[in-house]
């Protein structure tokens, strides 16, 4: 069978053909419904793509749309945003897809980077990932957060005026804050979700966090607004080495993601493919990546 037969009729059908994923859930009279979960590819692996393409071959996945690069070495660069996100947004929408995510550099208000931030919401897009705060690991962490979180709050601010929402991705290293999830919870506190909320990224927290995993959901489950889902792997014995590997082959399983998803509204779901031979794919050989990305929706699908 033809590869595009059988995404179409293989990975559609695992949910009904309607692109969406659905949760079971009772409401208040004790009636089943099925809730939407937005499921969503990162597109830096594929972003040499043109998105008319792009959109055809994830529909037949049965994404939703993207989270898509808008920044620096991105598909689009940030400076370039108010003539080519539209464009985007049109090319996208000819296979129902949709943006519902725009990776961004953004870490602070600027007139420059409040200019780009309404080209976004202009165009629908009003989900927008942050860039991470850093550390100097020669001084003091706790003070390191609190002048971070001024940072925030104005972000908050801006975002609570303008209807937007910042997502933080929780990102394992020990010179990214929020690694652990708890230096993340300090940063947030008083922060409401809706206008900065946490990218739960389920091979970061598990890859810092251990068997703390659950503890570290826990503290940071009421700023979780989005859940990113990939897997890695400890590349050997007595070594620090991680290698990314296709969902549900190392650490990441369906347990790690349920537990995430436990007691959660819904929320974008955005599947990042990242164990191929490239971060980002020539155009020629981008249809390999296609393939891997359709390894690991069909593997999302099945515990959704």
């Amino acid at each position: 069978m033809e590869r595009r037969d059988f995404l179409r009729k293989g990975g559609a059908a695992l949910v009904g053909g309607a692109g969406m994923a659905g949760l079971a859930q009772a409401d208040h009279h004790g009636k089943k419904k099925m809730v939407k979960w937005p499921v969503v590819a990162f597109e830096k692996v594929i972003q040499t793509m043109p998105y008319d393409r792009m959109g055809e071959e994830l529909a037949e996945m049965g994404f939703n749309g993207i989270e898509a690069t808008i920044r620096k070495g991105g598909h689009i660069e940030q400076k370039n945003a108010e003539k080519e996100v539209p464009e985007m947004v049109s090319a996208l929408a000819k296979n129902d897809q949709k943006v519902h995510l725009a990776a961004t550099h953004i870490d602070k208000i600027t007139p420059e980077n409040e200019r780009f931030l309404k080209v976004l919401k202009a165009h629908g897009i009003t989900k927008y990932r942050m860039d991470y705060y850093r550390y100097d690991l020669e001084g003091d962490m706790l003070q390191q957060v609190e002048e971070h979180a001024k940072k925030a709050r104005d972000i908050a601010a801006w975002n609570r005026e303008n209807g937007m929402q910042a997502i933080y991705q929780l990102h394992s290293g020990a010179k990214l804050l929020g690694g652990l999830s708890w230096d993340l919870a300090l940063l947030l506190k008083g922060i409401d979700p809706k206008e900065i909320g946490v990218g739960f990224d389920l091979r970061h927290v598990k890859t810092d966090s251990g068997l703390s995993f659950r503890a570290a959901a826990q503290v940071i489950r009421k700023h979780t607004q989005a859940i990113y889902v990939k897997d890695a792997r400890w590349g050997g014995e007595r070594t620090n080495k991680l290698k990314s590997v296709p969902l549900d082959t190392g650490f990441v399983d369906q347990q790690t993601f349920e537990n995430a998803r436990k007691g959660q509204e819904p929320m974008p779901i955005s599947l990042h493919m990242e164990w191929g031979k490239s971060s980002i794919y020539p155009a020629g050989d981008v249809q390999e990546a296609l393939d891997f990305i359709a390894r690991d929706m069909k593997k999302l699908k099945s515990w959704l």
